[in-house]
Order: C-alpha cells, then structure tokens, then sequence
C-alpha cells in the first residue's frame, strides 16, 4: 500500500502552521510522503490543474490521483459527446502527467438512493470511458458518498460485470461504519483508492479502520491510502497521523 496526502489537508497545515503551501509541501516531502491526491479547484480548469502538478513536481513530489468534481451521473455520456469528451480529455491528461488514479462522483441527481435508471446509466457510462482509461494506463476510482450503499450488492456485480482492472471503487472511512464484514470482503477486490480522515484516525478505538486495512492487506491491495483532513492541524499531528496509517500498512 502507498500513502499519500490530500492537498486540502497541505492547504490545512498551512494555515495552522503559518507558512506557504511550498513550504508545507516540504514538510510532508521530509515525512517520507511525496504522493499527493488533488481536487480539483473551483477556478481555473486544466491550466490551473496543471498548474497545480507542476508546482508539485518541481518541488519534487508527484500528484497520483486527480479527484474531480465530474459526475458520471450528472450528463449521459453516450448520446451528450461534449460531456463525453471532457471525461476522456481528463482521463488523456492524467497519463500524460504520470497520474494513476482518476477518481470520478457516481451521485444521483435530486436523490439520495440509487434507482435503477441511476445503475443502468453508470454502466452505460462507464463502458464508454473504459476504452480511453485502459489505453491511457490510468485508473478510475468511482466515488459514490452514501447513495449506492442502500444496494451495495448491484454496484459490486456491476464492477464485476465490466471485468477491467481499470475500473474500481473509492472506498471511504467515513463510510466505512455502513458496511458488514461480509460486504468489505466482497468489495476490496474492487476498491482501487481508499481515504483516511483525521477523525477516523483520532477514534480508532471506536472504528473499523484496522481491521479494514487488514482485509485490504489480505487481499494484497496495493494502491494509495489518502489521508484528508478537514480540519487545521499542527505538523506534530499530520506526523503522527502518517505513522499510524504506516504502522497499519506495513506488511
């Protein structure tokens, strides 16, 4: 497993810490931890996007995975070609920039559930951008919040279905309370991101996570783990947070 950090949570150690997001980056660079997961701004496109990798390479670290805010069940990719190929563009910049991981929203528009017109247009949806992701060399990670757990089961089958290692699933801490032991054994095969917040990391006492990463470790995952912090946070705690997301990866 590879650890690698949120920019969001850089942005974050930042502000506490009273410095530029450079040197902040320098600090995460000294802990060992030159993986990055971006998001995406809210301005700007792909030259402020790329703007962003640059900034990261030239200090010496790399961004793995590229998390934008496209929503695979926002626009119907098959019969909608601008949305079609503005996914397929993103999917064209992440290989010519060496980023492996391309996480993509799969939320319905105006529910909070899945439906079956939302399953059957993810998979006609995914189908249509497989071709671009595998000849790109470059994962995509659907993230689905708490809409599809209702029927985790379908969304599973459907990834199976497909059959590409190319397409996988983000799976998220802080949903991690919402799946049985059962549905995690099934799922990791088809995870290809994972993320850690600080919140699951101070109660560890209280979470699954441990025994999360060991089924991920049992199944031999060997993607990124991202830690994201949603709140200011001192270098002494991000260190700590690392060493304890290291400490559960290690083999």
């Amino acid at each position: 497993m590879n650890i690698c950090i949120n920019t969001l949570s850089i942005s974050h150690l930042a502000s506490r810490e009273g410095i530029g997001f450079e040197q902040a980056l320098a600090k995460c660079f000294e802990k060992g931890i030159r993986n990055l997961e971006l998001d995406e701004p809210n301005s700007g496109g792909r030259e402020q996007v790329l703007q962003f990798f640059n900034e990261i390479r030239n200090n010496g670290g790399n961004v793995a995975v590229l998390n934008l805010r496209l929503n695979l069940l926002g626009g119907d990719v098959k019969s909608n070609e601008k949305y079609l190929n503005d996914v397929k563009n993103w999917i064209k910049f992440c290989g010519e920039n060496g980023c492996k991981v391309l996480r993509l929203r799969a939320t319905p528009v105006d529910r909070e559930t899945y439906c079956e017109k939302d399953f059957k247009l993810l998979y006609r949806n995914l189908l249509n951008i497989l071709s671009s992701a595998e000849k790109n060399n470059v994962e995509i990670s659907i993230s689905t919040d708490k809409a599809a757990f209702s029927d985790m089961d379908r969304l599973a089958a459907m990834i199976e279905d497909i059959g590409s290692e190319t397409i996988g699933l983000t799976l998220d801490s802080e949903s991690f309370s919402r799946l049985d032991e059962k549905m995690l054994e099934k799922l990791v095969p088809l995870v290809n991101h994972v993320t850690v917040s600080e919140a699951c990391l101070k109660n560890l006492e209280k979470s699954i996570l441990e025994k999360v990463i060991r089924i991920l470790r049992t199944k031999a995952y060997d993607g990124y783990v991202s830690l994201q912090l949603k709140e200011a946070c001192s270098m002494e705690e991000l260190s700590s947070y690392v060493d304890t997301i290291r400490r559960m990866t290690a083999p």
